[in-house]
């Protein structure tokens, strides 16, 4: 027999369980659990004895090593189990074409990927707090950190205070671009030392920053660094729990942002995210950020990622009767001339294609005031239409971020900063 992958024995799973359902009574309800070890069960609610000799022989034959050989009848059951189960039950994603079959996984690790509980910010922005503004891209070197440097700058330069917390845990980068001295300094303790230690109220939050006080113009840029790059990084971040639900209100993230927000009380949260599907990514764009700043370009790996988080963003919120996280495009690295021209029209349409699937609702599915719709779409504001981001060789490689900030408040820049700072802007109170 040949090799079986988990994918297809748990596609073969959910097919035979659809089939099955179809042929029973209307009250039967079926769960399939895959494990965190991958191993599938079913677990079946029914008002009468059925006969599941045929569906237990099948999914033994055609999912091989990765059947449990468990189909368990949740009225058979003792009562503590069968109350785990019904637990199981209501955390389960619904099939999108048989409401009666629900399917739980369950991870060992990433679980900030898979909450299914809401997630909102821990403010309402402006008015009750300052924006926290995330800034991905799945894959590394496309400018993120630049970008978000160049929005610090911009905004400081107009008397505000800006707090940077650079949450790339596993490729540290921002806390040294934005560094006190054009020498490298940063603090003493980071974002992972907040995270380690979970702060107590009275444990200075200044120990965590440093300013960055050489580009800020008339106003600040506080920066909380991920931690000192010595021999003992590693150790402390390993010690770190990524895994914990970020809405929780105890959760370290949640007390870094709010204990930044009040004892700082900056204009802005820019929060710098890890590539990929990371732990600290799945965090960062789970809800709890007013808007993702999402970098990309016309590389088929990039867009594979981007409709990863676009499906979270957009389609899982929806599903949820969720309006929609925001999110703001930016087409990175576009080389200049013709070849500019060509591949700002190629990743125009490919952001058009992929928001109609994975984001848009259609006019007449949607309450038009609380979720974006295709109708939303000829606006120039809309979270499809990419802001473009020219290659800059005098970014590529430069000693200290003094010597381009100049280039970083001008070209394409301060258009994203004014789209960014416009999605905020409030109608004064009468």
């Amino acid at each position: 027999m040949p090799f079986i992958h988990f994918d297809e024995a748990k596609e073969f799973a959910i097919a035979q369980a659809k089939a099955w359902i179809a042929n029973q009574q209307p009250q039967v309800q079926v769960m399939l659990i895959a494990d965190l070890f991958g191993k599938l069960r079913l677990i079946v609610w029914v008002c009468c004895e059925l006969d599941t000799s045929k569906i237990e022989q099948d999914l033994a034959t055609q999912c091989g090593a990765w059947w449990s050989d468990e189909l368990l009848c949740i009225e058979r059951l003792d009562p503590v189990t069968r109350k785990v189960y019904e637990s199981g039950w209501e955390m389960a994603r619904i099939d999108a074409d048989e409401p009666r079959l629900r399917i739980l996984d369950r991870h060992r690790s990433r679980t900030a990927w898979f909450i299914t509980k809401p997630v909102n910010p821990p403010w309402v922005a402006p008015r009750a707090g300052p924006p926290i503004i995330v800034f991905y891209s799945f894959k590394g070197g496309l400018g993120r950190s630049t970008l978000l440097a160049s929005f610090a700058i911009q905004r400081a330069h107009l008397g505000e205070r800006v707090c940077v917390l650079d949450f790339d845990l596993d490729s540290p980068g921002i806390g040294r671009l934005l560094s006190a001295d054009a020498e490298g300094k940063t603090a003493r303790w980071g974002v992972v030392d907040f995270l380690l230690e979970r702060s107590p109220a009275d444990a200075p939050l200044s120990d965590y920053y440093h300013r960055c006080d050489r580009v800020s113009g008339s106003g600040e840029i506080v920066v909380f660094p991920s931690g000192y790059m010595d021999e003992h990084y590693a150790d402390k971040l390993a010690r770190v729990d990524l895994e914990e639900a970020p809405e929780a209100h105890e959760s370290g993230l949640w007390k870094l942002l709010s204990r930044v927000s009040k004892e700082l009380k900056p204009h802005w949260i820019l929060l710098d995210a890890r590539t990929g599907i990371s732990e600290p990514a799945g965090q960062l764009l789970s809800g709890i950020a007013h808007l993702h700043v999402l970098l990309g370009t016309t590389n088929d790996q990039s867009w594979q990622g981007l409709t990863l988080v676009l499906d979270r963003l957009g389609t899982a919120r929806v599903l949820d009767d969720r309006s929609q996280a925001e999110v703001l495009l930016v087409q990175a690295m576009v080389p200049s001339g013709d070849l500019g021209k060509v591949a700002k029209t190629q990743f125009a349409g490919r952001a058009d294609e992929e928001f109609d699937t994975r984001y848009y609702l259609a006019d007449d599915e949607a309450d038009q005031d609380c979720f974006w719709t295709v109708e939303d779409k000829d606006s120039q504001d809309a979270p499809h239409a990419p802001m473009p981001v020219d290659y800059d060789s005098k970014l590529a490689n430069f000693g200290d971020i003094a010597e381009v900030t100049d280039a970083l408040c001008s070209g394409p820049y301060p258009p994203i900063v004014e789209r960014i700072v416009n999605r905020f802007l409030t109608e004064p109170e009468a």
